[in-house]
């Protein structure tokens, strides 16, 4: 059975700024674009990609529609089903998380085959062909209904630019979740807040390893207060992650309005 983690202060400040980026693109871009018309889609590509270069994998666990809508209906499932909650067993977790690298060498070998641009109208990629028109209409059941019943499962397996973020992340660990193990009492609270299934207790570094930077595992009622084994470090220094999540969501918003009214694109 999987494990909801309480609110907090910084649960609370945190889902608030996923459900202001999930309801603005189901309200801004998909509904719009359900109903034949053209949405104002602010998120850009190279935006998102240059964040998570510089400064690691902030935009899964903070401003990622998709991403947020999962942990809403997870949210949503936790009260409606709660006899019905289920976390993958980890040996076969562990082999299934690969999925997602096989999803993205997929879609890599698209770009360079048919010429298609990740930049420009991701509509475009994802009817390229049978393969990629049927993952988009799953993609939408992997990211709300799935979730009623299995935490951040498009996330954890089929999410190929995850796959991206993630070898981005461990190459160019920009920010990262640094563990103490002099001070870690190995109460495993760390492990079992984590949506993706991340064993931290045993690691070191938290860099390239599926994190979202949810920063669950980073919370005050987690890591007990005498010890603080935990902390984020961004550009080689001590960060706190609910100022850095706000922050990182506030100059990406901003941004994104800015470069999509000079643009116009």
């Amino acid at each position: 059975m999987k494990r909801i983690k309480k609110n907090t202060n910084f649960t609370f400040k945190r889902d608030f700024v996923r459900a202001i980026a999930a309801l603005s693109f189901y309200a801004l871009v998909l509904i719009p674009h359900i109903l034949g018309y053209e949405g104002f889609e602010y998120e850009s590509e190279y935006i998102v990609l240059g964040s998570i270069l510089l400064l690691g994998p902030w935009f899964c666990g903070w401003a990622c529609p998709f991403g947020n809508a999962s942990y809403f209906m997870t949210r949503l499932g936790a009260k409606l089903f709660p006899s019905l909650q289920f976390q993958i067993n980890p040996n076969i977790h562990n082999i299934l998380k690969y999925s997602k690298y096989l999803l993205l060498i997929y879609f890599l070998s698209l770009f360079v085959i048919k010429g298609i641009n990740y930049f420009g109208d991701h509509m475009i990629m994802y009817q390229s062909n049978w393969f990629t028109s049927m993952y988009i209409k799953f993609k939408h059941v992997a990211v709300l209904f799935i979730p009623l019943f299995l935490p951040r499962f498009f996330c954890k397996y089929l999410c190929f630019q995850k796959g991206a973020y993630n070898m981005m992340n461990y190459f160019f660990p920009g920010s990262n979740i640094i563990r103490d193990a002099s001070t870690c009492i190995s109460c495993k609270k760390c492990d079992k807040v984590c949506p993706m299934q991340i064993r931290i207790s045993q690691k070191e570094y938290i860099k390239g390893n599926d994190c979202l930077n949810c920063f669950n595992c980073l919370d005050q009622d987690v890591c007990p207060p005498k010890h603080r084994s935990l902390k984020l470090q961004v550009l080689g220094k001590i960060r706190m992650p609910l100022q850095f999540g706000l922050l990182m969501f506030l100059i990406y918003i901003l941004i994104s309005i800015v470069v999509k009214m000079v643009t116009g694109a």
